[in-house]
């Protein structure tokens, strides 16, 4: 988003299956709520540049945040309060604001008899883009993580059995009578014949 911009944060939950609920924005997750509280559900925000847009009854909890500032730039949370312990819907984004790009006022030229004269008229006009930032799921991310974890023990447990079958200590290379002696530590005979 560039400086000076509107940025709009998107956060949505089913009305239909979870009923009304509580929802915030802050600039991270808290254990039960938003930590640095910019706004909540019954409108109650830090500042005037934040306000919440979207079909609000329908679940749509969009943030907008109005003359968006390089300080701005960071993380933020939507939290959405769902009945019941440790069940609450976390949407967690990030926000990098750029520096806009700068632009002139236009000029305009007149000859005279004593010379040349530019005069500036109107103000500078910058582009002010309103930009939807995409939301990460904090459940998708997780459920990546869980599902490499899963993968990496898979493949190492795949790994540690073939080094043991396939290894200079494996039962198939030896006779069974000959494991069992030597777990015994018992000494071994051997067919040792001497040819004259």
């Amino acid at each position: 988003v560039w400086e000076g911009g509107v940025a709009s944060l998107t956060c949505q939950y089913s009305v239909r299956r979870l009923g009304r609920s509580r929802v915030c924005w802050g600039r991270s997750c808290g254990t039960f709520w938003c930590r640095d509280l910019l706004l909540q559900s019954d409108e109650n925000g830090v500042s005037e540049r934040y306000r919440l847009s979207g079909a609000v009854l329908d679940g749509q909890m969009d943030l907008d945040i109005l003359d968006v500032q390089r300080t701005d730039s960071g993380p933020y949370c939507c939290r959405v309060d769902i009945h019941g312990l440790f069940n609450d819907k976390k949407v967690i984004m990030n926000l990098r604001v750029v520096k806009a790009p700068v632009t002139t006022s236009p000029t305009t030229t007149t000859t005279t008899a004593g010379g040349t004269r530019q005069v500036t008229t109107g103000e500078p006009q910058l582009p002010v883009p309103h930009t939807r930032v995409p939301v990460v799921s904090l459940s998708v991310v997780l459920l990546i993580v869980f599902a490499s974890i899963f993968l990496f023990l898979a493949f190492r447990r795949g790994v540690h059995r073939r080094a043991f079958s396939g290894g200079c200590f494996s039962e198939e290379e030896e006779p069974p009578h000959i494991i069992y002696e030597i777990r015994l530590r018992r000494p071994l005979q051997e067919n040792v014949y001497t040819l004259d």
